[in-house]
């Protein structure tokens, strides 16, 4: 069976995880991948490296309502620029709508993933279901990544539209945990659904790079330093403003620790998370590593992780490769984060995600409790394994088809 799998992304991270994870741990062999994705994606040499050598990767260059006019709508209010992309994303769409079918119809595949981030998403993988049930009606499957947001009114035609037309045009809508299902039914089609359910994510830990350095050596601290780890882009849904607050905090009774922050961003996005550290942890053990094409591996010898989300956190993969590496997390209770933690203070520690000091009692809990510390840890990996295995996910997505 030749499998498509479609996506559009503008950031490197969980999305690519689970593409190649998926690919990488499919039970049948025999099976040959296709992956399809906008050439303008940052993750694509990440994704190229973990992908298997046998699986082939497509880019296309077709517009799209996010990146057409970019730096000019950046110099417009926020309100603005999301109304324009809103508009661009109806008035392209009959140009992606051609070059989509023109670009599925050249694979002649036999079964089509599409890969979305939150719902509506890439406007390219909603269509991708649509053009793919008209041109053969082959078995299909949406794969939503992250939460779905209710109708903007001035654009609920268009969207109720292209929603039904979703529906009716794939076999499942598959989300990555029950927050993430449930946040659908804000979009009205998608209450009276029968066909949505939902796979938690699996670990990939495949990699064709030769891993040299763990992230002590690349911020040069000794082994005995105690060593706090934060994965994720620098948008202001992950936390990083919240975790600097509880920093503050933590600094008060352990003034020697140190945060490695694992990510990237853009520029404007730099210079806030610099902002933050200045206001709220001067002079502090901070690290801001840049982009880990290895971070999986460089977090092994971390003292904890702690992922600060306040907002669109579907899952937890950062947290789960924590766990997997019997790293204990503390977190936010956001989403879908206690579905993958679990049982809260026995396999990881998570607080409400507007109170920053309640956060740092938990570091702070850790850091004073080595004894607990590592139990936690062992829990949290004895967790990963049983419930979250990329073989075990792979087979429930292979039965789909």
């Amino acid at each position: 069976m030749k499998i498509i799998i479609f996506t559009e992304n503008n950031r490197a991270g969980g999305m690519d995880t689970f593409i190649t994870s998926l690919i990488n741990n499919w039970p049948i062999k025999e099976d040959s991948f296709t992956v399809i994705c906008n050439q303008s994606h940052p993750g694509i040499p990440y994704m190229a490296n973990l992908l298997p050598d046998e699986a082939k990767l497509i880019t296309h260059k077709m517009p799209l309502n996010w990146s057409l006019g970019s730096k000019i709508l950046t110099k417009l209010p926020f309100l603005v620029q999301r109304v324009f992309r809103q508009s661009f994303r109806i008035l392209l769409s009959p140009l992606q709508y051609i070059l989509i079918k023109k670009l599925l119809k050249s694979q002649d595949g036999d079964y089509l993933f599409s890969v979305n981030g939150g719902y509506p998403g890439g406007e390219t993988c909603r269509l991708a279901n649509i053009v793919w049930h008209r041109l053969n009606n082959k078995r299909s499957m949406h794969n939503i990544h992250n939460f779905a947001v209710s109708y903007r009114k001035i654009f609920s035609f268009y969207e109720t539209f292209i929603d039904k037309q979703l529906e009716r045009s794939c076999n499942q809508i598959v989300t990555v945990s029950k927050a993430c299902s449930n946040s659908l039914m804000v979009r009205p089609v998608f209450k009276k659904s029968n066909k949505i359910l939902h796979i938690y994510n699996g670990l990939n830990n495949k990699s064709k790079v030769n891993i040299k350095n763990e992230i002590r050596d690349t911020i040069k601290i000794k082994k005995e330093d105690k060593l706090l780890v934060m994965v994720g882009t620098f948008e202001e849904r992950k936390g990083h403003e919240f975790l600097f607050k509880a920093m503050s905090y933590v600094y008060q009774k352990h003034p020697s620790v140190h945060l490695a922050i694992v990510g990237a961003g853009s520029k404007s996005e730099t210079q806030r998370i610099n902002e933050y550290i200045q206001k709220y942890t001067p002079g502090k053990n901070i690290h801001l590593t840049g982009f880990l094409d290895n971070a999986y591996h460089a977090i092994a010898s971390a003292d904890i992780l702690v992922v600060p989300s306040q907002d669109f956190e579907s899952f937890g993969m950062t947290a789960l490769e924590g766990m997997s590496h019997a790293i204990p997390v503390v977190s936010t209770d956001h989403g879908g984060l206690p579905e993958t933690l679990g049982e809260n203070g026995i396999t990881g520690l998570y607080s409400a995600s507007d109170n920053p000091e309640l956060f740092s009692k938990n570091i702070i809990y850790l850091l004073d409790n080595n004894e607990i510390s590592r139990k936690i840890g062992l829990n949290g990996k004895i967790r990963a394994e049983k419930f979250f295995s990329s073989i075990e996910m792979a087979k429930k997505y292979q039965n789909l088809l």
